[in-house]
């Protein structure tokens, strides 16, 4: 098999050709798995963002036989390890290069350039030096005369703290206000970081509890044990349950099963409790903490463990574990939600609380935000109901003036631009990955944005209701008519014709409602809404997430009737927590009070909606995004049917109608749960009841804008470039294409285990 140049063997043959030492003939060629991973070092040959990969080189060809004096050898030989204080660049290690046992001018590289970097030469020595921002196992590599040695440096990381840093402070709120403004403190709620802790007698508590976790029953409220998280994304609100109901100061620590993390980290009360008088129940991970946590573990064999130990009266108790799988991928992109209590958009009347209005709006979260954007609604017009393109070209959503009535909005880097709809059709339509038409509920192909005529179509039902189209737009799944089954039919963009018939669900004889299909990236299988109670608000057996309608995410074939199976670990079958006594708050939909569900959040596993699926496949992992009413830690507890702006004060009260995302295994299969435990989006507007979120693709960027990975890229490739990576259209000297770069085939991926899965190149499992 052919192994093809990569972007580090590229910056390695230019070292060794400036050296003039590549050989004439019979030259070692390298491969990374590793997405811009691989890193010159001084002078900036080869720098990338190796946070986004992680995976290690493998070599082809000749290597280096240890310490022999004959042939190309690199000292030290042995396996180093060095101990790196968070934010410092030392210890660092000198590596020489000798041929025969004298010194030989050398081209050298690292495959992860988020944890070290090394000039990449031609010298005969090099400086391997820390990063300080994350810890790992560094593969070295040295390369002359056509041939390459390899040498490892395991790197751990450590880092100790008192109080927050003052990098850290944009975690701490000043104000009362700050604590519900958009996305709450730090994009996820709460109270933000504690101070320092000043009593001794605590510090030697926390540092040596004597009491017992169980006796006083500490537990976790969030995040979730087990859960998969993706790098990038914002720190999660770590929150507690115990007996004292509050705490004096806490300690967290946070460590990866091979040592190459670890954190401890000392917070007494936040200040703003002071002005609350709320109870000290939770806390966020400081930022750049888990920045540095997630970008060093990576996949199941190094795990993330986080501690947490309590403190009250002198005493410390615990600590309680969890532990994490973090992904190897790092998410982009941007989630469009749908908001019925937004206050970025105030275009309706009758809310119980704050000013009297509300609004219905879609907004928009860009990965990395600590709030929502406001992109389609305004105070005066209220637009919802929406369905966007997986490409993220364009969204397509009701005007809620007159619902009947629809608009075509152009996303763009820079904003969005509405476009009525002349042929309306019909609510939710499907959309085409690439914007360029729609498919409606009432059978119709339109055109888009010129939608006045219809596209021919033959084949199709007069009825496909819950229309979505695969990543590729070959398939297409609906419901006929809101009936028992899901079909999945093949579709031929150029003439418009359906066909291939295959029920892929059938609820027949059942009482439940297959709904909201959605593709997983590689087009063989998807989620969907499973109903098993309708809503009491008159829309009958419609699927839908209000009135007290109940459903679970479950996954089937998208191209046989391989069976149903649910997605438990997603959904939170046995682990969800509830409220120790049911909540006081009374509330009630449109229609009436809800009272087929516990208030105290016992049944949250059957309030799961409406999920959609990130179009990339990253880490090896599909990452689906739905909506829950489940209980958000002790952040939103008010009974689960609470988010109607008009029966409930929902700015006293947080209500639990978000979003949340979970990984499935990319190779799931009918009859084993391949999900993991999901986790709360960060930066959704936190006052606001969010629905119907989709994961979809950054707005295309130019050539030569800067980027972290090829989807973000019009022309499908973010590559090296002067100041860090940048779009282009081809890879590096139109070679091969690293992870998340485009592809054809997996022939045209660096990593020969990789795949390509809807256009880029990715992992084809959990690493």
């Amino acid at each position: 098999m052919m192994v093809r140049a990569s972007r580090f063997s590229t910056v390695l043959a230019l070292a060794l050709s400036t050296a003039g030492i590549v050989a004439a003939c019979g030259g070692s060629k390298v491969t990374t798995g590793s997405a811009h991973g691989g890193t010159g070092g001084a002078g900036g040959a080869g720098n990338g963002n190796g946070g986004n990969g992680g995976s290690s080189l493998t070599f082809v060809g000749s290597t280096g036989n240890g310490g022999s004096t004959t042939g190309l050898a690199v000292a030290p030989s042995a396996l180093q390890t060095i101990t790196v204080n968070a934010g410092q660049t030392t210890p660092t290690i000198t590596y020489s290069a000798t041929l025969n046992g004298q010194p030989i001018s050398a081209g050298w590289g690292l495959d992860k350039g988020n944890v070290a970097t090394i000039p990449a030469g031609p010298a005969s020595t090099a400086v391997f030096a820390p990063t300080g921002a994350a810890g790992g196992l560094v593969t070295v590599t040295a390369g002359a005369s056509g041939k390459t040695v390899q040498r490892q440096v395991l790197v751990k990381l450590v880092s100790q703290q008192n109080g927050p840093t003052a990098g850290e402070m944009g975690q701490v709120p000043t104000t009362v206000g700050q604590l519900t403004a958009g996305g709450g403190v730090g994009g996820v709620g709460g109270e933000g970081l504690g101070g320092a802790v000043t009593d001794p007698a605590t510090l030697t508590a926390l540092g040596a509890p004597a009491g017992s976790a169980s006796s006083q029953g500490l537990t976790f409220t969030y995040p979730y044990d087990k859960t998969v998280w993706p790098r990038g994304l914002l720190a999660p609100l770590l929150m507690w349950s115990w007996t004292p109901g509050d705490a004096d100061a806490i300690q967290i620590t946070l460590k990866t099963t091979t040592g190459s993390f670890s954190y401890t980290g000392t917070f007494g009360r936040p200040a703003i409790l002071t002005t609350t008088g709320g109870n000290f129940i939770r806390m966020p991970i400081p930022q750049d903490v888990w920045d540095a946590a997630t970008n060093t573990a990576g996949g199941a064999g190094d795990q993330l463990t986080l501690g947490l130990t309590v403190a009250k009266g002198g005493v410390a108790y615990g600590p309680i574990t969890q532990t994490y799988t973090i992904a190897e991928a790092r998410l982009s992109g941007v989630i469009y939600y749908q908001s019925y209590g937004t206050q970025l958009a105030q275009n309706s009347g009758g809310a119980v609380g704050g000013n009297g209005q509300y609004g219905g709006a879609v907004l928009s979260i860009h990965v990395g935000d600590t709030g929502p954007k406001l992109t389609a609604g305004n105070n005066t017009d209220c637009r919802v109901c929406h369905s966007v393109a997986a490409g993220g070209s364009r969204l397509v959503v009701s005007q809620g003036s007159n619902y009947s009535a629809r608009s075509d909005y152009e996303l763009t880097p820079t904003g969005a631009t509405e476009i009525p709809l002349t042929n309306q059709g019909s609510w939710y339509p499907g959309i085409y990955p690439d914007g360029s038409r729609m498919l409606t509920a009432d059978g119709l192909l339109l055109s888009l944005p010129n939608d006045a005529t219809p596209l021919p179509v033959s084949g199709l039902p007069t009825d496909p209701e819950m229309p979505a189209f695969s990543p590729d737009g070959s398939l297409v799944a609906f419901n006929s008519g809101v009936g028992p089954q899901l079909t999945v039919m093949s579709f031929a963009v150029a003439t418009g014709a359906f066909t291939g018939s295959t029920t892929v669900v059938d609820d027949t004889g059942t009482s439940l409602t297959p709904a909201w299909p959605a593709f997983f990236p590689d087009n063989k299988s998807m989620v969907f809404h499973h109903q098993s109670a309708a809503g009491n608000n008159g829309a009958g057996a419609d699927p839908v997430t209000r009135g007290g309608a109940l459903a679970q995410i479950h996954w089937t074939s998208a191209t046989s009737a391989a069976g149903v199976t649910p997605l438990d670990n997603l959904n939170g079958k046995g682990y969800l927590p509830k409220l120790a006594a049911p909540s006081t708050v009374y509330c009630e939909d449109d229609v009436g009070e809800i009272s087929n569900i516990s208030p105290d959040h016992g049944d949250d596993v059957d309030v799961n909606y409406e999920p959609t699926v990130n179009p990339v496949a990253s880490g090896g992992y599909v990452w689906v995004v739905f909506t829950s009413r489940r209980m958000y830690g002790s952040v939103a507890t008010i009974p689960p049917f609470c988010s109607d702006p008009r029966h409930v004060d929902l700015i006293e009260n947080i209500t639990p109608k978000k979003l949340w995302v979970a990984a499935v295994d990319l190779s799931q299969a009918a009859g084993v749960d391949s999900s993991h435990p999901a986790f709360y989006l960060p930066a959704q507007e936190i006052l606001a009841g969010n629905s119907r979120g989709f994961w979809v693709l950054d707005p295309c960027q130019a050539d030569g804008t800067s980027c972290m990975t090829g989807d973000q890229c019009c022309n499908g490739y973010c590559e090296a470039g002067d100041g860090g990576l940048v779009c282009s259209n081809t890879p590096p000297g139109s070679s091969c294409s690293g992870l998340s770069d485009k592809c054809a085939s997996a022939a045209d991926c660096c990593d020969p285990t990789n795949l390509c899965i809807n256009g880029f190149c990715a992992q084809q499992a959990p690493q």
